[in-house]
């Protein structure tokens, strides 16, 4: 399919890609495979070095300001996997890298080269970690305008869409299982206040809660808009509805507005939403092609859509199973509604928490 873009439209759209640091992806690629010799440490799609994180992903995992700090000052921001390791042999020779797997009587790692290597502890004098990153920093190494073309590549990385095939739609019980939607190590599972506080919610924002359930996440949201906010809780079941509105009068907030939705639309008013939060409940949507164009018109501009779903890949997995959705199937399921990948949460114990943003 080819995209025609004529006329005052054409320079605004090219003005907005411009904007957003689209134009300088080429120069930052050529900077990651050429003058920066990213790609000696790193891969992208299984195309690469081994000795630092892999970056197929990096764009909906890091923001700009994240990535452009690793790339300024590595030992800022520095998992504990990726810590330096070095060994002094008895022999005096001494060796850094990042460690791999150990044990009491072994220790292995890949060294600076990117080959694994392996040491007896007992022919060891030293052995320590070190909270430094082994990339060197790259703030006088590459200009300004370098530094921000890397960055625009690194955030256009976002990882391949495979189409999984047909998956399972659990469609919403007329009674759903309140038990599980008010349990007590509901918290430790699923971190609502860091979920929501990684958000940056603005006071006045207006808010839509999909398949709110039992308000679980509806007071929260309330409190982080404000008074001047407004969040809309919407679910298909009166009974959900009727609960959030008690727990919204206990709770004293006056800035809740409750809607009983349908499978196919949530019956929103066109552009007038900042974010829509769906959070465990895409999974049971019937029809969620319909329902995600409806959400897509009914966000402003720019607007964010935020889907949390238990992670399939998670072997420990609380709901068994029952209600989990794979990375893939919901970026296949998605983005071509017209939505773009902003970033991944990846601080979720269980779940997966997906950002995107409505496109043009």
């Amino acid at each position: 399919m080819r995209l025609f873009i004529k006329g005052a439209f054409a320079l605004a759209f090219l003005s907005a890609l411009a904007a957003q640091g689209i134009t300088r992806v080429p120069a930052g690629k050529a900077i990651f495979e050429g003058k920066g010799g990213c790609r000696n440490c790193h891969s992208i799609a299984s195309r690469g070095g081994s000795l630092g994180p892999d970056l197929t992903e990096i764009g909906v995992k890091r923001t700009a300001e994240s990535i452009r700090l690793s790339i300024t000052d590595p030992n800022a921001e520095i998992d504990r996997e990726y810590f330096t390791v070095l060994v002094t042999t008895k022999q005096g020779q001494r060796i850094e890298g990042i460690g791999l797997n150990e044990d009491d009587i072994s220790i292995q790692l890949r060294d600076t080269t990117g080959n694994p290597r392996s040491f007896l502890k007992e022919n060891l004098m030293d052995l320590r970690r070190e909270a430094r990153s082994l990339m060197p920093s790259y703030a006088s190494k590459l200009s300004p305008s370098e530094i921000d073309d890397l960055v625009a590549y690194l955030r256009s990385l976002r990882g391949n869409i495979d189409v999984p095939p047909g998956r399972k739609r659990t469609s919403a019980p007329l009674t759903r299982n309140i038990s599980w939607l008010t349990r007590a190590n509901r918290d430790g599972q699923e971190r609502p206040d860091m979920l929501l506080d990684s958000l940056q919610l603005r006071l006045g924002a207006t808010v839509v809660d999909l398949g709110a359930g039992a308000g679980y996440f509806t007071w929260r949201l309330a409190q982080r808009v404000g008074s001047k906010g407004k969040v809309i809780a919407v679910d298909i079941q009166q009974e959900m509805l009727d609960r959030i509105a008690q727990d919204v009068r206990k709770r004293n907030l006056g800035n809740v507005g409750l809607v009983l939705g349908r499978e196919r639309d949530p019956g929103l008013p066109e552009g007038a939403v900042d974010l829509v939060f769906i959070a465990n409940a895409y999974h049971e949507f019937s029809q969620p092609e319909a329902m995600l164009a409806a959400v897509r018109r009914c966000l402003k501009p720019r607007g964010r859509l935020v889907v949390v779903e238990y992670a399939q890949e998670n072997d420990d997995d609380p709901t068994a199973g029952v209600y989990t959705m794979s990375l893939q199937e919901l970026r296949s399921e998605i983005e071509p509604i017209g939505f773009q990948l902003d970033r991944i949460l990846d601080f979720l114990p269980f779940q997966h928490g997906l950002v995107f943003i409505k496109r043009p």
